[in-house]
């Protein structure tokens, strides 16, 4: 049986399906047109994200801010990043007090090197730095969603998918926990438009930024070779060089090792990761979740290579599948890292907006329900993302819906008809 999942550029589902999910879209779309609805749920999510970097702004040594700045210190000190005494004799130093626990910095070398800087101010001070150079990173991310990407052209509809991504509650840990996924939403956006407008190694260049959060892109280099766009995989094999040069700069070979030997022993368990290895984890333990990952994330990359042909010429819906089946199917995956979760939400916005915002309705409340209500690990997260991952797969061919950008670059979905398709 063929896994062709399109004929006559419809999705093969079941009408009944087809039906249930149509009807739900058509009521939240409706609901959603409703005078001052659309407009007032954006301005809520942009007080809880408010609300959440205040918290932050007012408590920053008791946030992951700190294991940020210890890193920071080690780095500026010349000790061994990745090692637990010269971790925690940093963090005593911060904190101004010896204490037994310490929140270990387990970010790339890089990460430690950008937060140096702030080292030099107070912790409130360094804090409201931290969220003034977010807040420069997302706003213009989401200026350019808005202009580049067509949710100009849904009003306030548009303006509400985007406060539902930027300003999510998973979002919002960024700025409440000083985590840097916010610092990377631009260059993901920047390079997604760049690559719409076929400027591909720019694209690459700028995409590769994310791997100091690798676990937010894992996929899209093999997604983006199935799809036989060369350039921007050498654009973010150029940008990768840099960056793994700059970390061996900093830290040496034996840095690295001590990085992941120290994510291994200090790092979250997987059954506390939002992706799919950590709903398998919270029954199996850490190593059936990393099983999980690697074997779910050869058959994604054996999907992909068995769809080449469905996949080709489009690059803005390889990108948006890429990042949310890594998100899916990592084994570190936590609420802040879902802010990059955009990309994905606002390609699907531009054949179906209903769509769209009912999947960033579902991240929000999945988030809240496994917070809420569900302590063994976040699930319905995970189902969320699933359903992105679907949504994407499950997208039409062909050209935008709505016209985006300048004239001349009306087409920015891309793409041409698939081979596969009608």
């Amino acid at each position: 049986m063929s896994l062709d999942l399109f004929r006559s550029g419809r999705p093969r589902l079941s009408r009944g399906a087809r039906r249930i999910a149509g009807g739900f879209a058509g009521w939240l779309l409706r609901a959603l047109s409703r005078p001052l609805i659309a407009p007032a749920l954006a301005a809520f999510m942009v007080a809880v994200s408010a609300g959440f970097a205040l918290h932050g702004l007012l408590t920053p040594l008791r946030t992951d801010y700190i294991a940020m700045l210890s890193g920071a210190r080690v780095l500026g000190d010349g000790g061994c990043l990745y090692c637990h005494a010269a971790q925690l004799q940093a963090q005593g130093v911060l904190l101004g007090h010896p204490h037994p626990a310490y929140d270990p910095f387990l970010e790339t070398p890089l990460v430690a090197l950008i937060y140096r800087p702030l080292l030099a101010l107070p912790a409130a001070a360094g804090f409201a730095v931290f969220l003034a150079v977010s807040a420069a990173c997302v706003g213009p991310a989401g200026l350019l969603l808005w202009r580049r990407m067509g949710l100009a052209a849904h009003g306030t509809r548009g303006l509400l998918l985007l406060a539902l991504a930027l300003a999510s509650v998973p979002a919002a840990w960024n700025y409440r926990l000083g985590q840097i996924d916010a610092l990377f939403v631009l260059p993901l956006v920047a390079g997604t438009v760049l690559l719409a407008t076929h400027r591909r190694f720019a694209a690459g260049l700028l995409l590769s930024l994310l791997l100091l959060k690798p676990q937010t892109i894992w996929l899209l280099p093999v997604a983006l070779l199935v799809a036989g766009e060369w350039q921007v995989v050498v654009g973010m094999a150029a940008g990768a060089a840099c960056l793994a040069g700059g970390s061996l700069w900093l830290v040496g070979p034996g840095g690295l090792g001590q990085w992941i030997t120290l994510l291994g022993s200090a790092g979250p368990a997987v059954a506390t990761s939002d992706g799919l290895p950590g709903a398998i984890a919270s029954l199996g333990g850490n190593g059936a979740g990393f099983a999980a990952a690697v074997a779910l994330g050869l058959l994604a990359c054996g999907w992909m290579l068995w769809q080449r042909r469905t996949l080709t010429d489009r690059p803005l819906q390889v990108v948006a599948l890429a990042i949310a089946a890594s998100l899916l199917l990592a084994p570190h995956v936590y609420a802040y890292d879902l802010i990059v979760a955009v990309v994905p939400v606002v390609v699907i916005a531009q054949r179906d907006l209903a769509a769209a915002l009912a999947a960033a309705l579902l991240l929000n409340a999945a988030h809240l329900v496994d917070t809420f209500f569900i302590i063994s690990g976040p699930h319905v997260a995970a189902l969320a993302l699933g359903v992105i991952v679907a949504l994407v797969i499950l997208q039409r061919p062909g050209g935008a819906e709505h016209p985006v950008g300048r004239p001349a670059r009306a087409q920015l979905s891309v793409a041409k008809p698939t081979t596969t398709g009608a």
